[in-house]
């Protein structure tokens, strides 16, 4: 067998024609015919073809068998044709079965049966997650994380768009280096992995939930994408002390200009700016801003705490804007000076408590002050024998023993008639020191105002994490 004539009377097999490529001809035979789909004949003069392998296929007259495609397998040998596999599945080129996921899908478990999988395809390829990108044949933990976008772990679907704490636009996508790196990026891959080999979704010299840490030590990130040195805790402590100071240096100074009645009728700027100051607390006093303010105070406390301290759940048209307002007006008086990477936890929110309870006592410390200073300037004051005399027989705050309250309303009752009158002997240091507090009680529950609710929200805040997902859906 193998080839064939149309002749009579032949006398030896030489002299018949060997069958051609993907042609068989038996035994006797007068013309050769094709191999039959599914089967093939590789050399001349075959008696039959061969069948092709699973996983391939062949037409008509076929010398070799095709492999075939992705996305189509052939389970049996012998098959004339590929069937495309169901979906979501796919199969890669020369498949006997469909046993990875199709683009745009991952496979969930890479441990799970393939006859499973042929089985239950939906249960085991799930649709790629938001932002993701799923090539053929994807599985949970080589899913293409884009450039800007991080996840907590590689048995997690759930993709985190980095945020740019700061920076502009592309800071996330600066260190948030993602996973879709071409063969060209093999050597900065590498680099990833040696600086920060926790995080592989990470740009070198970051690491930590959306890259936002520092790998190196006492860095801190600045700008959203850029790591600097730490300040010395010194120089820090330094900075605030010399900022507290001229802070309150230039309210002493202005206070100051301010009791000068004379320096109004002055023609240059400083006449100018007194009078202008003037003419503002009339209007302030005239148009009643006093209660305005406190509402005014009443509303910027509760759009610091209504999130963060009470968890209210509230329309997302009202807490839209009201959190972005809170986001803007919110005080982390140690965020300036001392980053979060910069100071440990527990130093950073003993820093947030204590810092403006310190200024206000400072500020009513410094009320007392100037009360004894001003009791010393009185008690140097040259006065004539008369004037002791009278002084004597008219002491603000008698010897004997009076209430601490009743001491300060006769001492405020005296200076409000002519202080000018009266001499330091006429009232105790214990009355000038409350007065001075009282001097400076309205600006200091100014300022409790204003830093109790984003104290509070601080520590409130401690136990408000940000929640990511690191198991599998």
């Amino acid at each position: 067998g193998g080839s064939y004539s149309d002749k009579t009377g032949l006398s030896a097999a030489s002299q018949c024609t060997p069958a051609d490529l993907g042609h068989f001809a038996t035994t006797g035979s007068t013309e050769q015919k094709p191999c039959a789909k599914g089967s093939y004949a590789a050399t001349v003069g075959l008696a039959e073809c061969a069948s092709c392998d699973p996983g391939t296929s062949s037409g008509t007259g076929s010398d070799s068998c095709s492999e075939c495609a992705v996305g189509s397998y052939a389970a049996n040998p012998g098959q004339g044709e590929c069937t495309r596999c169901p979906h979501p599945l796919s199969s890669g080129s020369g498949g006997v079965t469909c046993s990875i996921c199709k683009e745009g899908y991952y496979l969930l478990s890479t441990s799970v049966d393939p006859n499973d999988i042929w089985m239950a395809p939906t249960e085991h390829c799930k649709p790629c997650p938001p932002n993701a990108f799923c090539p053929t044949n994807t599985t949970l933990e080589t899913l293409v994380v884009p450039q800007g976008y991080w996840r907590a772990s590689s048995s997690s679907a759930a993709l985190t768009e980095c945020r740019s704490f700061g920076g502009d636009g592309e800071a996330g996508k600066t260190r948030c280096a993602g996973s879709e790196l071409d063969a060209g990026d093999a050597s900065r891959r590498r680099m990833m992995e040696e600086v920060s080999p926790s995080d592989e979704y990470c740009a070198p010299g970051f690491y930590g939930p959306e890259c936002r840490l520092c790998v190196a030590d006492k860095h801190h990130l600045v700008d959203g994408d850029t790591c600097r040195d730490c300040l010395p805790l010194g120089s820090v402590v330094g900075r605030i002390a010399g900022a507290v100071l001229c802070v309150f240096v230039a309210c002493g100074i202005a206070a100051w200009a301010y009791s000068k009645k004379g320096w109004r009728k002055k023609p240059g700027y400083i006449g100018r700016i007194l009078r202008l100051v003037d003419r503002a607390v009339v209007f302030y006093v005239g148009m009643g801003f006093t209660p305005k303010l406190k509402i005014l105070l009443g509303f910027y406390q509760v759009c610091i705490v209504l999130t963060t301290t009470y968890s209210a759940r509230l329309p997302i048209e009202y807490t839209s804007w009201t959190d972005k307002l809170a986001e803007a007006i919110s005080i982390d008086w140690t965020g300036f000076l001392l980053p979060a990477q910069c100071l440990p936890f527990q130093s950073r929110l003993l820093a947030v408590t204590i810092t403006p309870a310190s200024l206000i006592a400072l500020l009513l410390l410094t009320g007392i002050g100037l009360r004894i200073h001003r009791r010393r300037l009185r008690a140097r004051a040259p006065r004539s024998a008369s004037q002791e005399q009278s002084e004597k027989g008219n002491a603000v705050v008698e010897e004997e023993e009076v209430s601490v309250v009743t001491a300060i309303t006769l001492a405020i009752n005296a200076m409000n008639e002519d202080e000018s009158k009266v001499s330091a002997s006429a009232i105790p240091w214990y009355v000038e020191a409350a007065l001075g507090l009282l001097d400076f009680m309205p600006a200091a529950l100014i300022l409790i105002f204003c830093f109790v609710t984003s104290v509070s929200a601080s520590i409130f805040r401690a136990w408000s994490c940000q929640a990511y997902t690191i198991s599998p859906p």
